[in-house]
């Protein structure tokens, strides 16, 4: 007696690598943003793509200023607008895909256990650690935003 499996009627759809940007912004790869990131496997694709999504939103509302003023100076493109060049890549796209990964790590630490920018594990709660993880996530997205503005890092507020 022989026993053959057949394929699932309707598998799974595959989660492309790849999530396209809008022709100004560049596109973005899942797998980097995991290798990046130090993202778990415990975190689906489809998280992982919905983080991004969600960063890139995010990014895309803080930046819709600068990118105005770079189109009205006749960039087409992230990848044209003056920069030094580094690794291949300009800095604002550097920088672009620093401020996207860090939003999308936070929107993650806030979800799933497993995944924070600190090492102490042990001596928080669970919730305690995640809100530590994303808040420094957003600071990591913050101080990116303000290095592509050209603006300082630091503010201070006299009481």
């Amino acid at each position: 007696m022989s026993f053959v499996a057949a394929p699932p009627a309707n598998p799974p759809a595959a989660i492309a690598d790849a999530i396209a940007g809008d022709g100004w912004w560049p596109d973005l790869s899942i797998a980097k943003f995991r290798d990046a990131m130090r993202i778990p496997t415990e975190v689906t694709d489809g998280r992982c793509r919905d983080a991004l999504v969600n960063g890139f939103v995010s990014a895309d509302a803080e930046l819709a200023r600068w990118r105005a003023c770079r189109v009205d100076e006749g960039a087409a493109s992230l990848d044209l607008v003056d920069g030094i060049s580094i690794g291949g890549e300009t800095r604002p796209v550097i920088l672009w895909r620093r401020i996207v990964y860090a939003y999308a790590a936070a929107d993650l630490a806030e979800t799933h256990n497993d995944i924070s920018a600190t090492n102490d594990s042990g001596a928080r709660s669970d919730i305690d650690r995640r809100a530590a993880g994303a808040a420094e996530h957003r600071r990591n997205a913050t101080v990116a935003v303000r290095d592509l503005l050209g603006r300082t890092r630091s503010r201070v507020a006299l009481l």
